[in-house]
C-alpha cells in the first residue's frame, strides 16, 4: 500500500489556474452572450465541455490513491513509477506517484487556458461571420502541453534515478 502524500503546491497552483480559466472562459461567453446583439446560448457548450473535463480531472486527482489501490488496471501511470518502487522503496514511489499527477494539474491548467481561446474563436467567429485565425493557436498550445507533460515526466525520472 503506498504512503499518502500530499500535492505539490505546484499541481495545486495549476488546479486553481485551471479554474481561473475556466471561469474567463465562462465570463466571456455570458459577456457576449448579454452584450448589446445578444448571442447563441451555444457558447455555453465550450466552456461547460472544458469545466466537466477540468472537473473530471480533479475528482481523479483527489481520488488518486484510492483509485490506485482499488482499480490499479484503471491508471495508466509511466514505467517510471514502477522502476523507482524497485529500486528505492515505497516511500519514493509514494512522492513520485504523487509528483506525476502534478502533470494531470498540468493538463487542466492547459484545457482552461484552450477553453478560453476556443470560446473567443467562437465568438470572433460569430461576430466577423468567418471563420477565425485563431486555430494555429490550439495546435501552439498544444504543442506547449505535451514539451511541458514531457519536461515534467523529466524532472520526475531525474530526481530519483539519482
Amino acid at each position: 500500500m503506498l504512503k499518502r502524500y500530499g500535492l505539490e503546491e505546484i499541481a495545486k497552483a495549476l488546479i486553481a489556474l485551471g479554474l481561473l480559466f475556466n471561469l474567463v472562459a465562462w465570463l466571456f461567453a455570458a459577456s457576449y452572450y448579454f452584450g448589446v446583439n445578444g448571442g447563441d446560448i451555444k457558447l455555453f457548450i465550450v466552456p461547460f465541455i472544458f469545466t466537466c473535463v477540468s472537473a473530471i480531472g480533479i475528482l481523479v486527482i483527489k481520488y488518486r490513491y484510492t483509485l490506485f489501490e482499488r482499480y490499479p488496471y484503471l491508471m495508466s501511470l509511466p514505467s517510471l513509477f514502477y522502476r523507482i518502487g524497485e529500486e528505492r522503496g515505497t516511500d519514493n514511489q509514494s512522492i513520485a506517484f504523487s509528483m506525476i499527477f502534478t502533470v494531470h494539474a498540468l493538463i487542466i491548467a492547459f484545457l482552461g487556458f484552450l477553453s478560453i481561446i476556443l470560446t473567443y474563436t467562437v465568438v470572433n467567429s460569430i461576430k466577423n461571420n468567418a471563420a477565425s485565425p485563431f486555430f494555429y493557436v490550439y495546435l501552439a498550445v498544444i504543442a506547449i502541453l505535451i514539451i511541458s507533460v514531457f519536461a515534467q515526466y523529466r524532472r520526475i525520472y531525474h530526481r530519483f534515478t539519482k
